[in-house]
């Protein structure tokens, strides 16, 4: 049987490896940039061919282990585990070769976090969430009518999905 303290640590322990996580989803379209001479594509999903592709790949595949690692640990947040594998499935089919497949997860994967951020939440962290998602909503929205490229907007959504799971790790939101 574990103390107490040892108990308090883990979490500790997991939260941190929560906010590192976070961190990369946050930060990989930046990596996609650097690691592609400083070209920013269409989205985020065009540098599945870059020439450094690893830093396409690996901040994705950290991003998903988030989102299941999350879903595990919590059992109360299997969606998580959900939304991970939507995410893996637009990491592994590309838009090129598998056009459906891949955008059926990605709207899955982005849809599906805003929607979790509002319906599994507290009431008094409502109002917050609804602004994140309210966001993301702008930031889609721009997209659509042509004022910023698909990239844009789907790092506005990493960003405040990592800001969201960093939040989430310290305590602030439920």
């Amino acid at each position: 049987m574990i103390s107490v303290t040892e108990s308090i640590n883990r979490v500790k322990h997991f939260a941190r490896l929560e906010r590192i996580l976070a961190m990369v989803c946050i930060t990989a379209p930046a990596m996609m940039i650097i690691g592609d001479n400083g070209t920013v594509r269409d989205s985020i999903s065009a540098y599945y061919d870059m020439g450094k592709s690893v830093l396409f790949y690996v901040p994705l595949t950290v991003a998903f282990m988030l989102f299941v690692v999350n879903g595990v640990i919590k059992k109360q947040k299997a969606y998580n585990t959900i939304l991970g594998v939507f995410l893996a499935g637009l990491v592994l089919f590309n838009h090129e070769y598998f056009p459906y497949l891949h955008f059926t997860f990605a709207a899955l994967f982005f849809l599906g976090n805003a929607v979790v951020m509002v319906i599994f939440t507290s009431k008094t962290e409502l109002w917050f969430k609804a602004i994140l998602v309210a966001i993301i909503a702008s930031a889609l929205g721009a997209w659509g009518l042509g004022l910023i490229s698909l990239f844009w907007a789907e790092w506005v959504s990493l960003g405040i999905i990592g800001w969201h799971y960093i939040l989430e790790s310290w305590g602030v939101i439920d």
